[in-house]
């Protein structure tokens, strides 16, 4: 008799030519740690792609949440999660599950089952069978590496090999990726190692013994995107120098955040001849001076000595709109912001508009006159030090600290209007 399970998908991966799918269920709307894994009436218990298709006729994807008709439990050795599906019914899929779930779907391990046995290729990529049997009674897990590169190189048959090479508390391991969508994603890249720098969650499998041994796999990389937002000053850089800094770093889009942008000693940088070089460079040019820049049209932004308040500045209307449009405009680019000033923590792209991009848990980089990258973490220390803000103040937090940091910053560098 037919029964139903909901699960959310964490693992679509190949099996011996057709598919596994498996994920953690879902009972009256509550995230569940317990596994199912669907399995088929064939020998290896793969599912065809008639087996898993959903509504516009496409499969899943991982994060999906899926009805699945079963028959019945067909848990056996240590694959105790499988159960046999209802081939004459279909899958019915629902809205996936929100991101900020996936933490509370991770399976608290200490190590990803046994260790110590080793593939040619691999790290603690495998377990004897025997050994599987008796101490093992789950096939899955699903975790969050401490860091993740994914390896790309060409096998003895000349089929791509791609391998996720990653550490988990501490302990290195490097697994066979049999996600479908990664495997597509790399197959075509040249042999080489890729790091990953997005939050990534892994699926991992047990396979079937071949020759005595069980070996380990990463059957679903779930990658959360980070929102990334990079800063460069013109200073006096030439145009051919500030171009190839911004290709260095692969910026699609330049928002100019001068409140005036031109500039009397660089005119390389003035608006127009900007926006007709980076054109020819394949740059989008954004101005956002109105919005984001320093001298505010709005003199309620200023004191009574005319010195613009940037606390004031970021609580605008037109100051939110800016960076509204920085958050959507990330979807599609890679947007870089760019004032005058060469050093950032002397510019407001770093004390006024990082300051609040900070809170949005955003990655900020600041590109240096040499190319290299300091991220706002790094800038907020090295303004720290200049300002003689010690770490020891027993009265103050870290992040009070750097508030503060912020504050007295703000004071030295806002704009003043001259009487």
């Amino acid at each position: 008799m037919t029964f139903y399970k909901t699960i959310v998908c964490l693992a679509n991966s190949r099996k011996h030519g057709k598919r596994c799918v498996a994920g953690k269920e879902i009972v009256n709307n509550q995230l569940t740690h317990h596994w199912i894994r669907p399995v088929s009436r064939k020998e290896t218990g793969g599912l065809s792609e008639m087996n898993t298709i959903l509504e516009k006729g496409r499969g899943p994807q991982l994060l999906d949440v899926i009805t699945i008709p079963l028959l019945e439990r067909q848990s056996h050795d240590y694959q105790t999660e499988n159960y046999l599906i209802d081939q004459h019914q279909r899958w019915v899929k629902k809205p996936p599950i929100p991101m900020e779930f996936l933490p509370h779907l991770c399976d608290s391990v200490e190590s990803i089952w046994i260790n110590g046995y080793h593939s040619a290729r691999g790290q603690n990529d495998k377990m004897p069978f025997q050994e599987v049997i008796s101490d093992i009674d789950s096939s899955l897990l699903f975790i969050k590496p401490d860091s993740l590169t994914i390896s790309v190189f060409s096998g003895y048959d000349i089929n791509k090999k791609i391998r996720a090479h990653f550490f988990y508390k501490n302990q290195e391991y490097k697994f066979s990726i049999t996600d479908l969508t990664v495997e597509m994603h790399y197959e075509n890249k040249p042999d080489g190692n890729y790091p990953i720098t997005d939050d990534v969650y892994l699926c991992l499998s047990l396979s079937e013994p071949f020759e005595g041994d069980c070996y380990k796999l990463v059957a679903g990389i779930i990658f959360i995107k980070m929102k990334e937002i990079y800063t460069i000053g013109h200073s006096n850089h030439s145009i051919e120098n500030l171009l190839k800094l911004l290709k260095k770093h692969h910026i699609t889009a330049l928002c100019d955040v001068r409140s005036h942008p031109y500039s009397k000693y660089n005119p390389q940088f003035n608006k127009e001849t900007l926006v007709s070089t980076l054109k020819d460079n394949d740059i989008v040019y954004v101005f956002l001076g109105k919005e984001l820049g320093a001298r505010s049209d709005d003199s309620s932004c200023y004191d009574s000595e005319g010195k613009a308040q940037y606390v004031r500045l970021a609580k605008t209307e037109i100051f939110k709109e800016g960076v509204n449009r920085l958050n959507k405009g990330m979807a599609s680019y890679r947007l870089a912001l760019m004032c005058a000033e060469k050093d950032p923590i002397t510019c407001h792209r770093t004390i006024l508009i990082c300051r609040h991009l900070r809170a949005d848990d955003m990655k900020i980089k600041h590109i240096l006159e040499d190319g290299s990258l300091e991220t706002q973490q790094e800038a907020e220390q090295r303004l720290m030090k200049l300002l003689k803000l010690s770490e020891q103040d027993l009265f103050a937090t870290h992040e009070q600290l750097i508030e503060r940091a912020y504050d007295m910053q703000s004071e030295k560098i806002a704009y003043e209007e001259k009487s």
